[in-house]
């Protein structure tokens, strides 16, 4: 089926046409609206009030290429390269986590609790760089280390570091394995949000995150769920300077395990906190 003409009217029904039987009603109206501003500059509100309006035969291809990928349920965000986080745009393609509300929470919290004015932040898993980023421009006389294994990702991370005016200091390592040189007993703060999605949750999950989020980034053993938890509990023991703190976001099934590690290797203050959805999210400590 093709768009019937270039009228927004009849961009909005070919959408909603060959949409319908993908998205519920609302979700569908949301991911349009999004469309709309991003091809046409066109905010929700004014979609009805300018229904009799037409676009160019290039912003009409934009929808019709859009469309084609919804319907593989393409996450919105990919098919747009673009994401909003904590008040930011960022760029997003398939070697990034899509950043989340949970994660949000996590920033958050962080920059509520971390006044000070001179302090080093390590994100570890960096992704598309929103932790780090986000955190740089709440706690601007911040030093920001981004950490990722992903040469893909960093790449993602760095130009989302330009197109946010934010300044990170990038690093590509292992952190199973880590080999950069930081500065021992440097960091007064260590976040991360590493993979915590064990495999045998796959079945629960939603197709467009299963074919198209990167593996890498979400998924963990289950025979070894808190492996990175591990990893990062002892790369901290060496990094955080005295009373430096630890944040995690977690999987919801491991809050009180990720709990009871960081108390069993010397963490105090250890604190497990419930998302806006009620779920244990997020974990903290101090050295």
């Amino acid at each position: 089926m093709k768009i019937a003409s270039n009228k927004i009217s009849d961009v909005v029904r070919y959408f909603r046409d060959e949409l319908k039987d993908v998205y519920d009603s609302e979700e569908l109206e949301t991911i349009m609206a999004y469309c709309f501003e991003e091809f046409v500059n066109m905010k929700r509100a004014e979609i009805t009030l300018n229904k009799n309006k037409t676009i160019s035969e290039s912003e009409l291809l934009k929808f019709s290429f859009a469309v084609k990928d919804l319907k593989q349920q393409n996450p919105i965000q990919y098919v747009l390269s673009k994401a909003d986080f904590y008040g930011m745009k960022f760029i997003v393609n398939k070697n990034v986590l899509i950043p989340r509300p949970e994660t949000e929470e996590l920033v958050h919290l962080i920059i509520k609790e971390n006044k000070e004015s001179q302090i080093n932040i390590l994100d570890i898993g960096t992704g598309s760089g929103c932790i780090a980023i986000a955190l740089k421009k709440h706690i601007p006389s911040a030093t920001v280390y981004a950490m990722d294994i992903s040469e893909e990702a960093l790449k993602i991370a760095k130009q989302n570091a330009v197109l946010n005016d934010a300044e990170i200091n990038f690093i590509q390592d292992n952190i199973l394995q880590p080999t950069s040189d930081i500065g021992h007993r440097t960091s007064d703060i260590i976040v991360s949000n590493p993979p915590y999605v064990c495999i045998s949750e796959k079945e629960t999950m939603n197709k467009n995150v299963l074919e198209y989020e990167p593996h890498l980034a979400l998924f963990v053993n289950d025979s070894n769920p808190l492996l990175f938890y591990n990893a990062i509990v002892n790369f901290a023991l060496r990094n955080l300077k005295k009373e430096g703190k630890l944040y995690f976001e977690i999987n919801e099934a491991y809050g009180d395990e990720i709990k009871m590690l960081m108390e069993g290797k010397g963490f105090k203050n250890v604190a497990l906190k419930k998302d806006i959805n009620n779920k244990n999210r997020i974990v903290k400590g101090e050295i």
